[in-house]
């Protein structure tokens, strides 16, 4: 029990009281629009997966037909497909913890943590990046193996293009990747930041 100018209150209804304080955002910050932007944000992304799925699976078509299903082809395909399916799962699991983050009582841990889900979205290959290089260049380079036809140099740029596609891909998509992120999460990383400083200051 404690004891207020001599009125004795129950300590589970302080600490009730304490978190219903400790846990208001600061004034000027709309918990439903951070949330809401985030979620708004996860959709396009995985709209942008899902058009990424589709010309993938018309490219992987079109190279399978060309060359008879040989079975350097196919497993070339596979090797590409386990690189691929594991980034673009993982990329999807992001975004559905983005999408569910709730902002209505926050704490510091929690916004450095939304902070951390969000900045991992300017390079979301960092932890699979050489597993795609090395599925998605090994895959190209069994697929050019399944083609006989070409001379000796022909064959050997191929087997260039095929090794350091992945290099430019990564590149291409990191460009358009922070472009995209500037455009629709910079707004959300400062309120972020002005939330966390505001909590921090609030906590010391």
């Amino acid at each position: 029990m404690a004891e207020f100018e001599g009125l004795q209150v129950p300590f589970d209804e302080l600490q009730e009281l304490w978190q219903s304080q400790s846990s208001r955002l600061p004034l000027g910050i709309d918990a439903s629009g951070l949330s809401s932007e985030l979620r708004r944000f996860g959709r396009q992304q995985t709209w942008i997966n899902l058009i990424k799925v589709a010309v993938l699976i018309r490219l992987f078509w079109r190279i399978l037909t060309a060359s008879h299903w040989a079975p350097l082809a196919v497993s070339g395909l596979l090797l590409m497909y386990v690189g691929l399916v594991t980034y673009l799962v993982l990329d999807w699991r992001n975004q559905i913890g983005l999408s569910r983050l709730n902002f209505s009582a926050p704490s510091v841990e929690f916004i450095r943590d939304a902070r951390l889900r969000l900045q991992h979205q300017l390079n979301p290959m960092r932890r699979v990046f050489w597993l795609l290089v090395v599925t998605v260049g090994g895959g190209f380079n069994l697929m050019m193996l399944a083609d006989h036809g070409s001379s000796l140099l022909g064959r050997i740029s191929e087997h260039l293009i095929a090794t350091t596609l992945p290099f430019g891909a990564y590149v291409l998509g990191q460009r358009i990747r922070q472009f995209r992120f500037k455009r629709e999460c910079g707004a959300v990383m400062e309120r972020l930041d002005t939330l966390l400083r505001e909590l921090e200051e609030k906590s010391s």
